[in-house]
């Protein structure tokens, strides 16, 4: 067969015999020409193609279908592999019994069900809700009522302007009872003579 091979290759002219194999086999004709033996030698894969017996032809055509249905088959192994862990996912989805019953405070002031908290007693017949406030900053010279303002005195701690008072006090003691030691820089005659 190499003699055919290279007889072909000899006369470039003569048309090669078409076989029943050779329609096995798809050649892709791209713009360029594919390279510099193809330029000298024109159309050399189809005659060697040509050439070759049928038995190698069909061992060629035969691995290459192989190799494409092995892909093939490779991605379906692993897609019923992937859609098998995909199915194990869905239980993995968060369960409506075990949510979490709070919305968000926007979402509840959208749908009317806000919870505005504990009830607390607050000042002049306040609660603390929306509507139902009282401004201490009001009234800055009398924030508390007498009675509030007796109830304060018993818990009342030690003044802190005392505090302060008596602080600076024993600081100024402190300053005018020690002696400050004052530093006298003697010059030595021998160094000004320098």
């Amino acid at each position: 067969w190499l003699k055919s091979i290279c007889s072909s290759l000899a006369h470039p002219l003569q048309p090669s015999t078409p076989s029943s194999a050779a329609m096995l086999r798809s050649s892709v004709k791209r713009g360029g020409g594919g390279g510099i033996i193809d330029k000298m030698i024109p159309g050399y894969q189809d005659k060697i193609w040509a050439a070759l017996p049928k038995g190698i032809k069909e061992y060629r055509v035969k691995s290459e279908n192989d190799a494409f249905e092995s892909g093939i088959a490779s991605h379906k192994r692993w897609q019923g592999v992937f859609l098998s862990w995909k199915e194990t996912e869905k239980g993995f989805a968060p369960s409506q019994k075990y949510r979490k019953p709070a919305v968000d405070w926007r979402r509840q002031m959208e749908r009317g069900t806000m919870h505005y908290g504990r009830w607390y007693e607050g000042p002049a017949g306040s609660d603390y809700t929306p509507g139902k406030t009282v401004d201490r900053l009001d009234n800055v010279k009398e924030p508390f009522t007498d009675a509030e303002w007796a109830e304060r005195k018993n818990y009342r701690s030690w003044d802190i302007m005392k505090l302060g008072y008596a602080g600076l006090a024993l600081f100024l003691a402190y300053r005018v009872t020690n002696e400050w030691p004052v530093v006298w820089c003697e010059e030595d005659k021998e160094a000004k003579a320098l």
